[in-house]
């Protein structure tokens, strides 16, 4: 025996000795990994890095070139009248082509802060309280400006004159200047702004790649009313629609509370939340239902010590979240910033349910597979309708420059939806799911399709799909925050486009706090617009918890 173990010990090419070889090798590779696996811990903020400025932009303005000026614009440094040239989205001045270096040196911007910079700008009280003075801008009011001390029209003159407070927005004329009080209160705003003398930075990263990030917030507004209010939006979202409404918050806020979510995801911008521990934030998504469900993920990663409150300014094609919430199906280039602000200010919390969407693969070839965890917003649907949404999405992703616009992306919803009328791939979905409403087996109709709803409106047109052409309400009331789901068939692409013009009601399967869906075969799946191919499952929907949304007051 003892013979036989010494053979084996001895290379001799044998395959049993190289399975051998290959299986310790797998172990200690396997033992390896998980040993050197950091063990999973609560984030922690000294390695929080929101960066706000690049070191080579300090100190400089963010300019924004034009070809034309929409209106009579002076330059601010050689004060001629100018037909094009550059405009601070932050502090508002605006130069000429060859006069932007020198404003970059004669002017200050906007300044975010740090702690030497509040300093030259600050005066201190006698309690030993730092006060904020105003920062003024000289020239190019808005039409119709009112001075803030005599209450006659400013800005009037054709010529560089008069002056505005890039932080509280009060205009004043050049001779009136002397009787405003130096200190500033931030205007009507200053319960969601980030003073600039509570904001530290610091300088992190390597050589060449070092910029200025947030590094902390001290000594916020004693007010209980204050909110900051973090605006995220894309400024690749819709025609150029993202890019304006940065640039108008920008001017309107401190530029660190407005995050361009193309180079910084919610995840990292929403730590911001931690650094005010004992105030609640106010978040603005700016975005679609997409946009808003990112934010909503990116909160349950990171789980803020308060609970922020989340309002919408809706960009995206699919708004229903933002209907129902009273924002409105969309953004338009005429609407004007500071209304969107004030409706925040008075918006009332409206908790959303959300449900944790639950999908247990059908094992192949017996493997099992890891269960799919998921959690829905609006609602989750099986056959024709994400049957659209997934054609829709695929063609989207082959040539997205053909979705350039809402309009154009309603055209091509009619396209596809036109395309299953004929072809009806989703057919007979009676005979492949099997439905369960709080346990109780539903018996089916014929259908091609089964949406489960959150919220009233579905469909991106506003459509509230529960109630049909149901003018009276005697179907039971739908609400967001109930607990509950309704549960709604559809018979066809063109019941459909029916229920979207008001001709015909869909079949009301019945409300639950609890849904399982059991899939027999492969089929088309989408959930708050992101659509997939679902295989043989178990889909289990349950509501967990609650998020914090702001409803506009009417």
């Amino acid at each position: 025996m003892i013979i036989s173990d010494v053979k084996l010990l001895q290379w001799t090419g044998d395959p049993t000795q190289v399975v051998l070889i290959l299986v310790v090798v797998f172990i200690v590779c396997y033992a390896i990994s998980k040993l050197s696996r950091k063990p999973k811990s609560k984030r922690s903020l000294q390695n929080f890095d929101l960066p706000v400025e690049n070191l080579r932009t300090r100190h400089r303005h963010r300019w924004v070139d034009l070809d034309v000026f929409p209106r009579p614009t002076y330059c601010n440094v050689c004060e001629s009248n100018i037909l094009h040239g550059g405009y601070c989205d932050s502090c508002g001045i605006c130069a000429d082509d060859r006069c932007e270096k020198i404003a970059n040196k004669i002017f200050p911007c906007k300044q975010l802060s740090n702690e030497q910079e509040v300093v030259k700008n600050s005066d201190v009280k006698g309690n030993g309280e730092l006060v904020f003075k105003h920062h003024w801008v000289r020239g190019n009011l808005q039409l119709c400006s009112v001075c803030d001390v005599c209450g006659e029209h400013c800005g009037t003159k054709p010529m560089l004159c008069d002056v505005k407070c890039t932080w509280c927005g009060r205009t004043l004329h050049d001779k009136c200047k002397e009787s405003e009080p130096e200190e500033c209160d931030f205007g009507e705003f200053r319960d969601m702004i980030l003073p600039p003398n509570s904001l530290r930075l610091k300088l992190v990263g390597w050589k060449g790649r070092r910029h200025w990030s947030v590094a902390e917030i001290v000594d916020p507004p004693s007010s209980l009313k204050w909110m900051p209010l973090i605006v995220l939006a894309n400024r690749e979202s819709g025609n150029q629609e993202g890019e304006m409404i940065l640039r108008a918050f920008r001017h309107l806020l401190n530029p660190a509370q407005v995050i361009d979510i193309h180079d910084i995801p919610p995840e990292r911008a929403l730590q911001l939340c931690d650094l005010i521990p004992k105030h609640r934030c106010r978040i603005l998504a700016c975005g679609g239902d997409g946009t808003v469900g990112w934010v909503l993920r990116a909160l349950d990663v990171l789980k803020p010590k308060m609970q922020p409150q989340i309002a919408i300014l809706p960009l995206g094609t699919g708004n229903d979240l933002a209907r129902v919430l009273g924002w409105g199906d969309g953004f338009n280039a005429g609407d004007d910033v500071k209304e969107y602000i004030a409706d925040i200010m008075q918006a009332k919390v409206s908790p959303l349910d959300r449900w944790t969407v639950s999908i247990k693969h059908v094992p192949r070839f017996r493997i099992p597979r890891r269960p799919k965890v998921l959690t829905m917003n609006n609602y989750v649907s099986v056959g024709c309708d994400a049957l659209l949404t997934l054609n829709f999405h695929r063609q989207r992703k082959s040539n997205p420059f053909w979705f350039s616009s809402r309009i154009f992306n309603k055209a091509w919803y009619l396209i596809f939806g036109s395309k299953d009328m004929y072809e009806r791939e989703c057919k007979n979905l009676h005979k492949k799911v099997q439905l369960e409403l709080d346990g109780v087996l539903i018996d089916l109709p014929e259908l091609e399709g089964i949406v489960i709803l959150n919220i009233a409106n579905w469909g991106g047109a506003g459509l509230e799909l529960w109630k049909g052409t149901d003018a009276e309400g005697s179907y039971p009331p739908t609400s967001h925050n109930d607990g509950q789901v309704e549960v709604v068939g559809l018979y066809s692409s063109f019941h459909m486009a029916r229920l979207q013009g008001g001709l015909a009601d869909p079949v009301r399967l019945g409300q639950a706090k609890t849904v399982k869906l059991t899939i027999l075969s492969k089929m088309p799946m989408q959930m708050d617009g992101e659509p997939w191919q679902q295989g043989p499952a178990v889909v289990n929907v349950s509501c967990e918890e609650q998020a914090l949304m702001l409803a506009k007051q009417t």
